[in-house]
């Protein structure tokens, strides 16, 4: 009997555990955080999408100061006669294009040096990443230019200008070089640039009106939605016979005996 009972206890108390796991196993499962960060509305996540992201760096300066400005200007001198050094050098040999290249550059090391670290110097302060290689893909951007320029230009006819621009610029002295980089008027030629200077403003005034002569509009023509009345022509007046009027006698002269 005592058998009995103990069985009979254990089978109430499997089925009471049976019947609470299964209590448990129907109740709705918590919320994970993922789950409810996925049931917002898509409206939200549309709107952080659209927010504007924020800059990771200062904007590339608009403008050259005076230094820098000069820079470009002996950059671009400098690369222009290593392209006329490297095309022509087989068009006019006897020239000798990129000896006056090289003697150039040996010539003119310090000055070419400071033009150099000048222009690194504003690449930096774009904060647009390693300023050197900014440098450089300036310069091979700068030579792709001036090659494409020659190849318009045509060989023959841009060797034949631009090796003896070479040879002047080989025997400048440094102080004509900075007339040539920095001074427009007295260089007499304007400058090329990537960007203008700072301090130079350029103001425009409005476009001029001017008075257009315009052939004149002809009125439209007045449309008569009534149809006029028809009004009989009045008739000629019938035109009198003239009368004849008899001519007064010739007078006639009397003979006086």
């Amino acid at each position: 009997m005592s058998r009995q009972r103990a069985a009979l206890r254990l089978s109430l108390k499997a089925l009471t555990g049976a019947a609470v796991l299964g209590a448990l196993l129907a109740l709705p499962a918590p919320t994970s955080a993922a789950a409810k960060e996925a049931a917002k509305p898509p409206a939200k996540a549309a709107a952080a999408k659209a927010r504007p992201a924020k800059s990771s760096g200062p904007a590339t300066p608009a403008c050259y100061n005076r230094s820098e400005y000069a820079a470009e200007q002996m950059m671009r001198l400098h690369t222009e006669m290593m392209i006329v050094g490297l095309t022509c050098r087989t068009v006019t040999p006897d020239k000798k294009p990129f000896d006056l290249y090289q003697d150039f550059s040996v010539k003119n090391r310090a000055m070419l040096s400071n033009s150099e670290a000048s222009l690194i110097s504003f690449y930096k302060r774009s904060g647009g990443g390693n300023a050197t290689r900014q440098f450089d893909m300036f310069r091979t951007e700068l030579a792709n230019e001036i090659s494409r320029r020659a190849a318009t230009i045509g060989i023959p006819q841009y060797c034949a200008n631009f090796v003896d621009r070479s040879a002047a610029a080989k025997d400048l002295t440094p102080d004509d070089l900075r007339t040539l980089t920095t001074d427009e008027k007295g260089a007499g030629l304007m400058h090329l640039a990537s960007r203008p200077l700072c301090d130079v403003k350029t103001v425009s005034g409005p476009d001029t009106n001017y008075a257009v002569a315009q052939a004149p509009v002809a009125a439209p023509a007045k449309v008569v939605t009534a149809k006029a009345k028809a009004k009989p022509a009045k008739a000629a007046a019938a035109a009198k016979p003239k009368q004849k009027v008899a001519a007064a006698p010739a007078k006639q002269s009397v003979a006086v005996r």
